[in-house]
């Protein structure tokens, strides 16, 4: 399978070219930390890995893109890029969580380093004193949700983790625990703190979980292909008093 996906909700950008399967798989991926830039920088990554494969878009099978939650306009890019795409080439579309992307990221570098880390709290600041929370455990080599994916208080954070039960055999990762650091501060201490090399998600992460989605058959076409935001409010504009 070939699947061409992108990444746009943080301040990184990336496009990634995956080949293979699960198991045996080569992946191109271009990579940049790059606020405010992405609207200039996705395309030409694009067509960069596409080139360096030697593939047009329509060698590939499968688009994914990272449907959010994150950056309203970064989210917006990557939806209007690769729903353009699909429409164009008539390629089915995989829609993954750009923090499970980031859970996925620690697996797939934990592979590497002969380490593991199967639980995984994933927390992106979210501005306006909230973070998108979410926790993964990993199933038949893909993270996979273990409490949904929420914009959340970094009080009512901590009270989540504390009724389910939360424990040291977890990994905190992303920009969220430092961000609101002091409200956390206590009972983040107990988890493995990974932050420093984890702090944005990558398009090599959501080709390979695009995986599950192909295998799943949850695929969507150009016209179903839908960002998420969590905030019901974040495209609304303020009323005139």
């Amino acid at each position: 399978m070939k699947i061409l996906a992108l990444e746009t909700s943080t301040h990184a950008c990336s496009a990634a070219l995956l080949e293979g399967t699960t198991d045996n798989y080569s992946c191109i991926e271009r990579f940049e930390l790059a606020p405010r830039n992405h609207t200039q920088l996705i395309l030409p990554m694009i067509d960069s890995v596409l080139e360096e494969a030697g593939y047009s878009i329509h060698n590939m099978d499968v688009l994914a893109f990272g449907r959010g939650p994150g950056a309203f306009t970064g989210v917006r890019v990557a939806t209007g890029v690769v729903q353009a795409i699909s429409y164009g080439a008539n390629l089915p579309v995989a829609q993954i969580s750009s923090l499970a992307a980031m859970a996925q990221g620690v697996q797939r570098q934990s592979d590497s380093a002969q380490s593991s880390f199967p639980q995984i709290l994933v927390a992106n600041d979210a501005r306006m004193g909230e973070m998108y929370f979410a926790a993964y455990e990993l199933k038949e080599g893909f993270m996979s949700l273990h409490t949904s994916e929420q914009v959340i208080k970094p009080e009512a954070l901590l009270q989540l983790l504390h009724n389910n039960g939360f424990d040291e055999h977890w990994a905190a990762i992303g920009s969220g625990w430092q961000e609101y650091q002091e409200g956390v501060t206590g009972f983040i201490d107990k988890f493995k703190q990974l932050n420093k090399d984890f702090q944005f998600p990558h398009a090599q992460d959501v080709a390979y979980l695009a995986f599950k989605e192909a295998r799943s058959g949850c695929l969507v076409n150009a016209e179903q292909v839908r960002p998420v935001y969590l905030r019901d409010n974040v495209a609304k504009k303020p009323q005139p008093a």
